[in-house]
């Protein structure tokens, strides 16, 4: 049976920036009117249980108005769970490229120097495929004549870490692909009574299993992750911010939309592919919708 991990992606993360280096071409430099630039970066959200979800990237692969293979001098290694919320990490920055339609991306990843930390033990991360073909996002992209382009991969590791009956933990990406223009940042609070309700499974101190999940549309129903097309776009730990006294979410790079938030403090329960509805509960849904001129702040009372 496959289980999900019990906690987390990342929930602020250091603003260290990896940037790809070598490759196919260089990468900086400006664009012509036969040229844009491509940055591309990395977030996540998070995962129950583990302390480190590190991934070795070995490339990046474009395919459509040129096919270039970008490999860097060294590996990108990079523990996901450092960038939530509206940090990301960058692999591509500034890279050149020919003008016009990319049909899909794909990022190089080293297996045997990605791993999982769980409970101050180091263990192997398997990523089923990865070492030969790689992470391949088949959302099209298009690159400007003369323009800089900037998109964000977000993993979303709820969804992706699983561990299996042998006791192997497995990285099966569950990615998106999203155009830093036409997303934006999803904030808020939880009430503190939400948080110390008798019935949560969040642990002695009320400091585990608290999350904010992100559904779309409005009024839209609310599930535990179960694989199918109900699952939430995207969640978030929720976390007491000592500054303000209260119980803090951030949700980043969210496309423009409209959407339902709903908390549940029973995320350590929800086993990714499984149907968990008899133990993960829920607050009632927020509706709030998504724009490009500001972040979204909402409550969840």
């Amino acid at each position: 049976m496959v289980t999900n991990l019990s906690k987390v992606l990342v929930a602020v993360a250091t603003s260290t920036l990896l940037v790809a280096c070598g490759g196919s071409g260089g990468s900086g430099g400006g664009s012509d009117s036969s040229t844009g630039v491509l940055s591309l970066g990395i977030t996540d959200g998070p995962v129950e249980g583990a302390t480190s979800v590190v991934v070795a990237f070995s490339s990046v692969e474009l395919h459509g108005a040129e096919n270039k293979v970008i490999t860097f001098d060294e590996l990108q290694v990079i523990n996901l769970l450092d960038y939530q919320g509206e940090e990301r990490v960058l692999l591509l920055d500034g890279e050149v490229l020919t003008a016009g339609e990319y049909q899909w991306i794909r990022l190089g990843v080293d297996e045997a120097a990605s791993y999982i930390e769980v409970d101050g033990l180091q263990h192997d991360l398997e990523i089923p495929s990865g070492s030969q073909s790689g992470l391949k996002m088949n959302r099209g992209i298009t690159i400007g004549a003369g323009s800089s382009n900037d998109f964000t991969v977000d993993f979303d590791l709820r969804k992706s870490v699983t561990q299996e009956g042998t006791g192997d933990y497995k990285l099966r990406p569950t990615v998106r692909l999203v155009n830093n223009l036409e997303v934006n940042t999803v904030r808020g609070t939880v009430g503190e009574s939400l948080i110390i309700d008798i019935s949560c499974n969040n642990g002695d101190n009320n400091d585990t299993g608290n999350a904010v999940y992100l559904f779309d549309g409005t009024d839209t129903s609310t599930q535990d992750i179960q694989g199918n097309s109900g699952d939430p776009l995207a969640s978030a730990t929720v976390n007491y911010n000592d500054q303000s006294e209260d119980y803090a979410f951030v949700i980043g790079y969210v496309p423009v939309g409209d959407y339902t938030a709903a908390f549940t403090c029973d995320a350590s329960l929800d086993s990714s592919e499984e149907d968990n509805s008899d133990v993960v509960n829920f607050s009632d849904g927020v509706n709030l919708s998504v724009t490009e001129s500001a972040d979204t702040v909402i409550a969840i009372p």
